[in-house]
């Protein structure tokens, strides 16, 4: 009639095991020392054998000096000679070594070799005693007969080597019977051990916890009593769970209200609202309970963890109808003898109360959201902001048409999605360097819908829908950017969006690019807990064709970007080297006569570390560990720049899916250009670039070779 909590009896559990365990360790014991003993048995048996066979050897050795010495056919001894010399050179072998020999049947047995230092001591003394007495056998029996002479030496061998073979052999046996009984001894001596302590264990659950088990009952009783009182008097949704999650039998009568069924009593409440709530979640409240109904484990400390404290649930109100609710459980743990028995639950409808603080709290978001966008478009010159919005938005058209290109096929290939994963990565850079950093964790939600896409092993052209969705969102998010910089422009009075030009030089460090670089290193310095400086020489990057500016905008926030994530060390580490503890960023930009330029970025970080490199390339499955092995230093630094490839553990929006890089480099290959790379590890990493003007991209496929500079 009444629910029996098997939790207050875990030591009567726990002693039942412990006598379930002393019988199947005593059987497991005798079942591993028996099948040892019948091993050794069989080992005496193939001992005394040998005894036998030495004697028998030496006979046919008599047997054969006498049919030469007659002139008389030596094939019937020679048969037996054969058959005793095989059997007694691959009976020792197999004492030996371990190996098959023929038993007392007949029938080939497999058997172990002999570990027994003493009898190890015998098998070699015969050993070294049968192998010239074997060899000169195996000569007799190779020429098939037996001159006078050969017989004659054969028997003398046999005289000096059978009585010692037949006493070494007598030891063996000896020994493998003293072997055996004393396993016997052992077996024994587990089975009374093993008996003692189960009997022992089972007096003690017999004896002891009867008595326990008839209190616990009567207290537990009386608790059920005690709790029918409470429930009878509150209008509260309240009931009782047990140690196994279920419902008591007893409950109020606002409960069946407020979980929309009258079906309760005895059902285990992780199947009441499992419907409404994830598989994680419900895991979690199992966890919960359970910490919980341990009664040393403070209340206090988890019950900010309960995962109910809200949730939403489908009650049917009629055919093809369903009333959304929000409820809320809370959980009070209920004492006996200081043990914790049963958990009392409140179940509340806080439909209203969450309505409510969504209503509001969307509210909030929707002015906060404007507010920050509006404060982040401030901060970033109109013509920057209007530049990096058409960039942004061609990089979005890109992808849409890529999408449209694979949305029919049945399979796409995975540099389509490194090809979007690119152009991602470097809007996701470019809005980052600006602080628009809404936008920014948008394009990394995108990043990681890819990243899903590049684990699977196939691709169709209906798994780039979440991907589709989220590009429309992010033309959305772009068009909003592009309201509120018009709304900006409007409210600073400026008539057109192109910022004016400085009439005098202002020193390179003062150019606005060169800034923006500089804010976006100490930005991200700052989150990375580091101290960073960039500095900047050559030609003004404003002056440059917008295709070529744009790429080089996007490549140096992907070096910044790179080198404080990978590079450039803490400041406890960097003392310890001998560096200044401000990391040193370098930048210096230049024309060519042809019409392109040529990039340079450096800092004084960590280096490439090849060893790291490999390592990455390997665990993302490029390489085997051979071929990582084999590699040269050049080639593996150039792996640096494949996609997915990253020699960090972790991920986050600044690092970790090996995307960095490829953009560049990807960039360059459109731009027909080529790359260096200069590294020493613990001091520098060096990017030399040599940009073109914008180039087809097959064309810049086949003139791009990535050049690598490495100083280990």
């Amino acid at each position: 009639m009444f629910g029996i909590d098997l939790g207050k009896y875990r030591t009567i559990v726990i002693s039942i095991a412990l006598f379930l365990i002393f019988d199947l360790g005593v059987l497991v014991l005798n079942f591993f020392i028996s099948s040892e003993i019948a091993s050794d048995a069989v080992n005496v048996n193939l001992a005394g054998r040998q005894r036998m066979l030495t004697q028998r050897t030496a006979k046919l050795t008599l047997q054969l000096e006498n049919r030469a010495a007659a002139g008389s056919g030596q094939a019937t001894e020679m048969k037996e000679l054969i058959a005793a010399f095989s059997l007694f050179d691959r009976t020792l072998a197999a004492f030996e070594q371990g190996g098959e020999t023929a038993g007392g049947d007949g029938q080939p047995i497999h058997i172990a070799a002999v570990d027994d230092p003493v009898a190890r001591t015998v098998l070699a003394e015969a050993r070294r005693l049968w192998d010239p007495y074997q060899a000169s056998i195996a000569a007799v029996i190779e020429r098939g007969r037996a001159d006078p002479e050969t017989a004659s030496e054969l028997v003398r061998q046999a005289e000096t080597a059978n009585l010692p073979l037949l006493k070494l052999m007598n030891d063996l046996t000896t020994r493998v019977e003293e072997l055996a009984a004393s396993k016997a001894t052992t077996l024994r001596a587990v089975q009374v051990a093993g008996i003692s302590l189960a009997t022992a264990n089972f007096l003690i659950i017999l004896f002891h916890f009867i008595r326990h088990l008839r209190e616990s009952d009567r207290e537990l009783e009386r608790a059920r009593r005690e709790t029918d009182d409470i429930l009878r008097t509150t209008q509260d949704g309240l009931f009782l769970l047990d140690g196994e999650g279920r419902i008591g039998s007893q409950f109020s009568s606002s409960l069946t209200r407020v979980l929309g069924t009258s079906q309760l009593a005895g059902r285990s409440f992780y199947e009441i609202i499992s419907p409404a709530v994830t598989p994680k979640t419900l895991d979690t409240t199992r966890e919960y309970i359970d910490l919980l109904l341990r009664h040393d484990v403070k209340e206090k400390l988890v019950v900010s963890l309960n995962p109910l404290e809200c949730v939403e649930v489908n009650l049917a109100q009629g055919p093809g109808e369903a009333e959304v609710r929000y409820l809320q459980f809370g959980f009070n743990r209920v004492f006996e003898a200081g043990q914790v028995t049963h958990l009392l639950v409140t179940a509340n409808d806080i439909t209203r109360n969450v309505l409510l603080e969504r209503e509001l709290k969307a509210s909030e978001e929707r002015a906060k959201g404007q507010m920050g966008l509006l404060v982040e478009i401030l901060q970033v010159e109109p013509a920057t902001m209007n530049q990096f919005l058409r960039s942004a938005q061609d990089g979005l058209q890109h992808i849409n048409r890529q999408l449209r290109e694979q949305g029919s096929a049945r399979e796409v290939g995975k540099e389509t999605i490194n090809s979007i994963y690119r152009i991602a990565h470097r809007v996701k850079g470019d809005a980052s360097a600006l602080g628009l950093t809404g936008l920014a964790t948008s394009l990394h939600s995108l990043e990681d819908i890819l990243s899903g896409l590049r684990e699977r092993p196939a691709l169709a052209g209906e798994d780039f829908l979440p991907v589709t969705v989220r590009v429309k969102g992010l033309f959305e998010e772009i068009e909003a950017l592009y309201q509120a910089a018009g709304r900006v422009a409007q409210i600073r009075g400026v008539v057109s969006v192109e910022a004016p030009r400085p009439q005098h030089d202002p020193g390179v460090q003062a150019l606005p690019f060169v800034q923006r670089w500089q804010a976006f290193a100490a930005r991200l310095a700052t989150e990375h807990d580091r101290r960073v400086e960039l500095g900047y020489h050559g030609i003004d990057a404003e002056t440059l064709p917008d295709p070529l500016r744009d790429a080089l905008n996007s490549m140096v926030n992907q070096f910044i970007r790179n080198a404080i994530v990978h590079g450039i060390e803490d400041r406890e580490t960097r003392r310890l080297r001998g560096k200044p503890e401000t990391g040193r960023l370098s930048v210096y930009l230049s024309s060519r006569e042809d019409g392109g330029v040529d990039l340079s970025f450096r800092d004084d970080g960590e280096g490439i570390s090849v060893a790291k490199v490999r390592e990455a390339a390997v665990r993302a499955g490029r390489l085997s560990k051979e071929e990582a092995a084999a590699m040269d230093s050049r080639r593996v630094v150039g792996l640096i720049f494949e996609p997915g490839l990253s020699t960090r553990d972790s991920v986050d929006e600044d690092g970790g899916r090996g995307a960095g890089l490829d953009t560049v480099k990807a960039l360059v290959m459109q731009l027909g250009g080529q790359i260096r790379i200069g590294s020493t590890p613990g001091e520098y990493c060096h990017f030399r670039l040599s940009l073109g003007t914008l180039a087809p991209r097959a064309k810049a496929e086949r003139s791009v070779q990535p050049q690598e500079e490495v100083v280990a």
